[in-house]
């Protein structure tokens, strides 16, 4: 039962609104403490009904209202892995890095990110005023401090240093922040997180399924760290995780991300979704193949196609097995339950078409898509509404808590030993869903570019991973920068739609259009510099 959700759904109606209602701009935003001060915070009731009030604010970004929805698309769109259809609010402004609008992802994001740090606020000013076990009371501080660090540490992954602010205030005050420094955001996260972690447990009763864990603390830490470029702290945090063995990797993987699998013990944070009450739209909706009457708003590129190993362990280019004329054939695992592959995917009961000679589906209808859709958060038997489903969204994984640590050991220059190798990456190599061979490589560059490839596909369209890697590794502008194309088409559609040599569909030259180091970050909303001009604007825009 997802009881939580259902506290935080009458909170948010009946307390969070009096609470902590806000103007448009988060500057603009204070506590009306007459509710809070006069009549709320007595009770441990209280307490447990203000927190789970925070959860939907910062963990899951997606709150109608506040956003479209779909910002985890955007930000895919603007990585080598795949584009966010042509005509989709926000899609040129991360897809081809042209910000000249606030209000489709990069405003409201901000917007969204600082209510959730306000609320945080108001709730750690306010809790010291219940009379409670002073146990459980630290946990509750514990998470709140856990997604006030969140917010930040996405916050400056996408903008660098802004303002950090640790308690409510006062509009002048508001009207007037400038911006901290990204060491100082650094360092307030690694702190917040580390004394997070010391209070929150390592596991929890299914009636509490979906609150925070000592994980999750933990492994944004060690993901901060290897930001960073601070290894072996970084692979100190992962292994705190491992030596809980509170955490597993699941023989599934498909289940894990549809409803059916919300219980594994591989998962260690998410955002949790109840049907027709607080629905997900985008699983059975967006990511949908238009096909099977989907919106199909994400198309993967070929690039990430050829990503994914054959079943021997091997690339496309080396592999025996691979055949260019059944490209789909004998793959890695994943790659079937990722994708809808044009011509080859048979799903409920119907074979997935794609190529515009044989369907108006897709990219004879939809521009600027592939022919390669996402699978991954579709569920075969779901017959519910499309536009409420109760699939969670999972933020952090057991198997990134694995090879977060064999990359971090890897370039701390640590030693690579067989064991290193068979208590990580081929631990999550050897779900029984996948069973993909074994890694014995332990030379340092080829080792790196296993682990980097691995990463892709294992976490291939979960919220920022490719976005996050590719820029933290320092490759962004080289893996962007080019021509992507799509599925292969019939010779039919050649004289139709441009391909390449190979006749594989041109979808869209991204050649110059990101320049490093301005599209390393976003620009600052400019509704929020016309507040406040203390703000400034990040260099390049």
């Amino acid at each position: 039962m997802k009881s939580i959700k259902i506290a935080i759904s009458l909170f948010l109606l009946v307390i969070l609104m009096g609470l902590t209602e806000c103007q448009k701009d988060w500057l603009n935003e204070q506590p009306l403490s007459s509710l809070s001060e006069g009549t709320f915070w007595k009770t441990e009731s209280d307490a447990l009904l203000a927190l789970t009030g925070l959860y939907p604010k910062t963990v899951g970004k997606w709150v109608k209202g506040e956003l479209y929805g779909t910002e985890m698309e955007y930000v895919l769109s603007s990585t080598d892995d795949a584009s966010v259809k042509e005509g989709s609010p926000g899609t040129p402004e991360l897809g081809q890095f042209q910000y000249a609008s606030d209000e489709n992802v990069i405003g409201p994001y901000w917007r969204a990110c600082y209510k959730g740090i306000f609320r945080t606020n108001v709730f750690l000013s306010n809790i010291e005023k219940v009379t409670m076990d002073a146990t459980k009371k630290a946990q509750y501080i514990a998470e709140a401090r856990f997604m006030r660090a969140n917010e930040y540490f996405w916050m400056l992954q996408f903008w660098g240093g802004v303002p950090l602010i640790t308690k409510a205030l006062t509009i002048p005050e508001a009207n007037s922040q400038t911006r901290n420094s990204r060491t100082e955001i650094v360092d307030f996260c690694l702190a917040e997180l580390t004394a997070a972690a010391a209070d929150l447990p390592p596991s929890r009763p299914d009636s509490e399924r979906g609150r925070i864990l000592k994980a999750a603390a933990l492994a944004t830490k060690g993901r901060l760290l290897m930001i960073e470029k601070r290894w072996t702290e970084a692979a100190a945090a992962f292994k705190e995780i491992i030596d809980l063995n509170a955490h597993i990797i699941d023989p599934r993987y498909k289940a894990i991300f549809e409803e059916a699998g919300e219980t594994s013990k591989e998962i260690i944070l998410s955002a949790i979704y109840v049907p027709g009450l607080y629905g997900n739209n985008l699983n059975e909706k967006n990511y949908h193949a238009a096909f099977y009457g989907g919106y199909q708003e994400s198309n993967a590129f070929q690039d990430l196609i050829d990503a994914f190993l054959m079943k021997d362990g091997l690339p496309i280019e080396t592999s025996p097995l691979y055949d260019p004329a059944n490209p789909f054939a004998n793959r890695d695992p994943r790659l079937y339950a990722n994708m809808f592959l044009p011509e080859y995917t048979v799903f409920r009961g119907k074979l997935y078409l794609a190529d515009p000679s044989l369907t108006d589906f897709g990219i004879k209808s939809l521009s600027t898509t592939t022919g390669y859709v996402c699978k991954k958060y579709v569920t075969e038997s779901f017959t519910g509404d499309r536009t409420s489903s109760g699939d969670d969204i999972t933020f952090i994984r057991y198997a990134e808590v694995l090879l977060g640590y064999l990359e971090s050991k890897l370039e701390a220059g640590d030693p690579i030993i067989q064991a290193l190798l068979d208590q990580t990456i081929n631990q999550v190599r050897a779900r029984a869903e996948i069973n993909m061979p074994p890694v014995t490589e332990t030379n340092q560059a080829k080792l790196r570019d296993i682990v980097r490839r691995e990463r892709r596909v294992e976490f291939c369209w979960e919220p920022f991973m490719r976005w996050m890697d590719v820029h933290r590794w320092g490759i962004a502008s080289q893996v962007v920068n080019k021509k992507f194309y799509g599925m292969k088409l019939l010779p039919v559609d050649y004289a139709i739609y441009p391909v390449d040599a190979t006749g594989h569909l041109f979808v869209v030259d991204k050649t110059g259009f990101y320049q490093s180091p301005t599209n390393d970050l976003w620009p600052i909303p400019t509704s929020e510099i016309d507040i406040n001009p203390k703000l400034g604007q990040n260099p390049g825009y």
